[in-house]
């Protein structure tokens, strides 16, 4: 090592980084697959989503489903142990003059949920839960949030108008938990609130619905009789409506990554994302022991005599192969070591690459640390296991006398250094293409047209469930924030853009039994003109009132969506037709064109807007311009607060909103943009040193083709153009790979871009510009020398 320092720290260097880079993305992988590991009877417990399948075939899967469900597989299953429903809430709960927003926080459970899954109690005991009606259990970090230090214990939460004691504290949830929450309250509470529809209704889709399956049950098992089940309860509305509902078990550990649902508890990770990512991190560790084996293997020839004449000297192949293997486990190890600290030092980093805690990304589980140990350990001996034969393989003679027959012997060493060379740009290209289709299929989907404006746009949440009194209120604060100069419209609305619409509901034409579910938006008639939303025909809604006889026709808008999915071809066609949700008529007056609501991850979804009523209008979007964003911030904020003060201020900008659907995509191309850097480095250090052995071989060619009058372009060329001919030749493999793996992974996106040219010429030009800089800058030095010295001994 000291006699080649070069070699050496080239060989150590690339491992070392290989190493790390190979532990981080793994360790990540390891934390994103250790979602719900929590739970003691994580491999018997399952969510039941359902897919409801239209007539023309069209399919909309939900991650919930419906609250008569539990109780009805309790009761026909025997496989089934427990069953539990979550129902999740929000608004402002109080304690004395404290008032919090819950957003999404309050889960309405069964009591069977602490049968079902492991959450641990710190006070209270998981048997003596919910049994009253206005039980309550909250986290550690809700019962700080609300009580301090002091015990919670017995204490009251008002939410919804109504007083719940608290009966348990939770210990805080893990971050690699799908469920989330702050407050669980007692689902009978629930059921009476909906005068038992919540507990009985096989329509009202709001239900996360999970099971434990008793020990030993195959989940086939029990999905075979959800057809019969299915028909038993809903086959009379399934005809008469014109759909198929199928209901599905979802094991635990497939939620965060691989569930593709609607309406999901939280955001989920994605497998796709993650299987990239693992080969990157394979690619990357294989990159350097490529790096390894070449150097290694390339400079055998300067080891020729001294191995020769310890073979003449009587050493054996075996002590030989053991010296070199031995030489090589020395090195790799150091770079495992070396390859450790730089892991943990790049870990605080990393965790802000991927915005995880770092806390949550340590691990001193031996079920991480023993397979990759291995794999290093595998690895070392893999890769120097053919240096080793490499060398003890030369013959005596022909090491010890002139290296012309030596020479002779090494076409085979030679086509397989260039074989694991073209290896090498094949992975770096496929990396390369991958983080660039993937770099525009992100920048795609942050700059196409959606059809609706969310520029410089303030949304407030009502937080409060509001009622017929607070009618004036409501108009007395559109009115002010009207007259404010720097606000240029006021709208409300039951959802706004950047997230799935809040609800759905089942609509049939008139004199049609064929039912078609659609998301339900409720808007006020300023909607459409403050998010610039076109109409491809009809007119918006003008002197309506929200619906208040559901014996009254009242006047509806659908997107043009929605009227395809009713059997338009044209979608105005379906102007002036009735629509029924089963409770009321509706007459659609105006068809809005298509706008993105969600990520262009997703198709268009039908929408059916309707004229809401204030007290349903759960936001209000201010549409601004000023250069005193302080200031309208204080306006609207003390305005709130005069008019609803029973409801804590929240707001948001929904372009920042809009683009938060994103950070899943945009963290998996800054750490793929990283890791491909990572992988080229390695590369080019391995090619850097190869390039740097070649010449130092040649430099009494390179000398003597100067001392006949070649240029230094000329002595470039000829070093470089070996070099080439490999990258061609792994563009030429990998381009087709990449093109396969990139069109069907973007495709997974409703509306995303065409892999041009581009695709083909952009990472071939670039693993070109980087291989050959490496390279030159050695070759031009070569060209630049003095060629005297080098022949000085001739």
């Amino acid at each position: 090592m000291l006699k080649n320092k070069t070699f050496s720290i080239i060989n150590l260097v690339g491992l070392s980084v290989g190493i790390a880079a190979f532990l981080l993305i793994i360790n990540y992988l390891r934390f994103e697959y250790s979602y719900d590991d929590m739970h003691k009877n994580g491999d018997r417990i399952f969510r039941v989503p359902m897919i409801v399948a239209e007539k023309d075939g069209k399919q909309q899967t939900f991650a919930f489903t419906y609250p008569a469900l539990a109780p009805a597989m309790k009761k026909d299953f025997p496989e089934v142990e427990k069953a539990a429903r979550f129902r999740r809430r929000g608004g402002v709960v109080s304690n004395g003059d404290q008032r919090i927003i819950e957003n999404g926080g309050i889960f309405f459970v069964d009591r069977d949920m602490f049968d079902i899954f492991s959450f641990t109690f710190k006070l209270g005991d998981s048997k003596n839960v919910f049994k009253e009606l206005n039980d309550a259990i909250i986290t550690e970090e809700t019962a700080i949030k609300y009580f301090g230090k002091n015990d919670p214990l017995g204490k009251s939460l008002k939410y919804a108008n109504e007083d719940y004691i608290v009966k348990g504290v939770l210990e805080d949830i893990p971050v690699n938990s799908h469920i989330r929450f702050n407050i669980l309250l007692n689902y009978d509470k629930y059921i009476q609130l909906t005068d038992g529809s919540a507990n009985t209704s096989w329509g009202w889709s709001d239900f996360y619905t999970y099971v434990l399956l008793k020990p030993g049950t195959s989940p086939k098992t029990v999905e075979a009789k959800f057809p019969a089940f299915t028909e038993q309860y809903m086959g009379a509305d399934m005809r008469k409506s014109g759909f198929v509902q199928t209901f599905v078990l979802q094991p635990l550990k497939d939620i965060h990554t691989r569930s593709a649902y609607d309406y999901e508890m939280a955001g989920n990770g994605e497998l796709g994302y993650l299987k990239y990512l693992a080969f990157a991190a394979l690619f990357i560790l294989i990159i350097a022991w490529i790096n390894y084996i070449n150097l290694s293997t390339a400079r055998s020839i300067d080891r020729a005599k001294e191995i020769g004449v310890r073979k003449v000297a009587g050493a054996g192949q075996f002590q030989l192969i053991r010296q070199f293997l031995a030489e090589s486990l020395f090195l790799n190890l150091l770079a495992i070591m070396i390859g450790l600290i730089l892991f943990y030092l790049a870990l605080p980093l990393f965790s802000e690459l991927v915005q995880k805690d770092m806390v949550s990304l340590q691990t001193t589980s031996w079920r991480f640390w023993l397979p990759a140990l291995g794999i290093f350990i595998f690895g070392a001996f893999l890769a120097g296991f053919y240096p080793a034969f490499v060398l003890a393989s030369f013959q005596p003679i022909d090491a010890i006398k002139s290296s012309i027959g030596f020479k002779s012997n090494q076409g085979g060493k030679t086509l397989l250094r260039k074989s694991l060379v073209v290896f090498q740009f094949v992975a770096a290209i496929i990396l390369i293409a991958g983080a660039f289709g993937f770099y525009r299929q992100l920048r795609y989907m942050q700059h196409r047209d959606l059809g609706v404006d969310i520029n410089q746009t303030l949304v407030i949440n009502q937080t409060s469930n509001l009622d017929s009194s607070q009618i004036p209120a409501y108009a007395g604060f559109i009115q002010d924030m009207k007259q404010y100069a720097a606000i240029n419209s006021v709208t409300a609305s039951t959802s706004v853009p950047g997230a799935e619409v809040g609800g759905s509901s089942s609509f049939t034409l008139k004199n049609s039994t064929v039912s078609k579910r659609c998301r339900v938006l409720g808007i006020d008639k300023e909607f459409l003109p403050a998010y610039g939303l076109s109409l491809a025909g009809g007119r918006n809604f003008t002197n309506e009132t929200p619906i208040q006889d559901t014996a009254v026709i009242v006047n509806v808008l659908v997107n043009e969506t929605a009227a395809r999915i009713f059997g338009f071809i044209q979608p105005l066609d379906i102007l002036s037709q009735e629509v029924s949700d089963g409770q009321a008529y509706y007459k659609v007056i105006g068809v809005v064109k298509d706008f993105h609501q969600e990520s262009l991850e997703y198709a268009f979804d039908p929408i059916v807007f309707y004229l809401g009523q204030e007290s349903d209008f759960g936001n209000f979007s201010l549409k601004f311009t000023t250069t005193d964003l302080p200031g309208l911030m204080a306006y609207v904020k003390q305005k709130w607060s005069s008019y609803f003060p029973q409801s804590p201020f929240s707001s948001f900008f929904l372009d920042e909103r809009f683009s938060a659907q994103y950070n899943n995509a945009q963290l998996f191309a800054s750490v793929l943009w990283v890791f491909t850097g990572i992988a080229l480095l390695i590369a080019c250090l391995g090619l850097l040193g190869l390039s740097i052995f070649t010449i130092a071989k040649r430099k009494k060619e390179i000398s003597i083709r100067k001392v006949l009058g070649a240029n230094v372009f000329q002595i470039t060329s000829m070093i470089t153009r070996d070099y080439l001919k490999l990258i061609w030749l792994a563009g030429i493999i990998a381009l087709p790979i990449s093109f396969i793996l990139v069109n069907n992974w973007i495709k997974k996106y409703a509306f995303h871009i065409d892999l041009g040219w581009w695709f083909f010429i952009i990472p071939l030009a670039l693993i070109v510009l980087v291989a050959l800089t490496t390279v030159m800058v050695q070759s031009i030095k070569a060209g630049l020398a003095n060629p005297i010295k080098n022949l000085r001994s001739e």
